[in-house]
């Protein structure tokens, strides 16, 4: 891990709202649009949780906590409702809360989940696995009615987005939840439909542009299902243990394996 001061430099979005680079990825946290409008279009109002607090309480798994922002627009959109919201949140890497730290200084939440792993907003909480998701796996029992899935991207990430994990979700999530993420990689989504996820597109909210959304059955997605090219494939972790570079050279070696059978035939 990289600690060039200039790669964690604030990024201000265009909606005035900050971010990081990560100094070990090269990717910033949130995209240029902003962070804070990105949380919102990505993932609060798609999951339709400003609702759904209203109606009954929630749990939420929340994938890659970063500098917390999505956990931060959860909280805040849940802050009148009737019922409490309990989120987990995932994160591997100490540093990240600590650049949520400095970034946010006047919120709370970070420092306390830093201190005690825990966090508490009146009759909203938030808790702290601060490990490899992978190693997490087995404390996070659900069932979650929203997974908010945001970690770096596949080709920085790759352990993070394989047929392995997607089937693991489907195991804690709950019969009419939603898993809801930014990627519209093909590769991703051949993950989630071969996990056995139903998938469909969400609606653009410019600036930002539409992400996915899986769920058990195709009745409990908020639009049509998307039709998907069986062909592509997805990544792969049978034993969740495998590192980025090992995942991404057994994806290679089965598309060279597929291109000269294909060949030979």
């Amino acid at each position: 891990m990289t600690s060039d001061s200039a790669s964690s430099d604030p990024i201000v979005g265009k909606d005035g709202s900050l971010t990081r680079r990560h100094p070990g990825h090269g990717e910033p946290y949130h995209a240029h649009e902003g962070a804070r409008s990105e949380a919102e279009a990505k993932f609060i109002t798609p999951s339709a949780l400003r609702e759904k607090i209203n109606r009954s309480p929630l749990r939420i798994l929340d994938v890659g906590f970063g500098l917390g922002v999505n956990c931060r627009a959860a909280l805040d959109a849940a802050a009148e409702a009737p019922y409490p919201l309990h989120i987990d949140t995932v994160e591997c890497e100490e540093q990240a809360l600590a650049f949520a730290k400095e970034l946010y200084p006047e919120d709370t939440l970070a420092p306390s989940l830093l201190q005690r792993g825990s966090y508490q907003e009146g009759k909203h909480s938030v808790r702290l696995y601060l490990k490899d998701l992978r190693e997490a796996l087995p404390e996070l029992q659900g069932p979650y009615d929203l997974i908010f899935h945001d970690p770096f991207s596949p080709t920085r990430n790759t352990a993070g987005w394989t047929l392995q994990l997607f089937a693991a979700f489907k195991e804690r999530v709950h019969p009419e939840g939603l898993l809801l993420t930014y990627s519209q990689s093909k590769v991703v989504r051949a993950g989630l439909n071969q996990a056995g996820w139903s998938l469909c597109e969400q609606d653009a909210r410019p600036p930002h542009r539409p992400g996915t959304q899986a769920a058990l059955h195709e009745g409990a997605l908020p639009a049509k299902a998307l039709p998907l090219d069986l062909q592509t494939l997805p990544y792969e972790d049978p034993d969740l243990c495998l590192t980025e570079k090992e995942i991404r050279s057994q994806r290679e070696a089965k598309l060279r394996a597929r291109k000269q059978g294909n060949v030979q035939t």
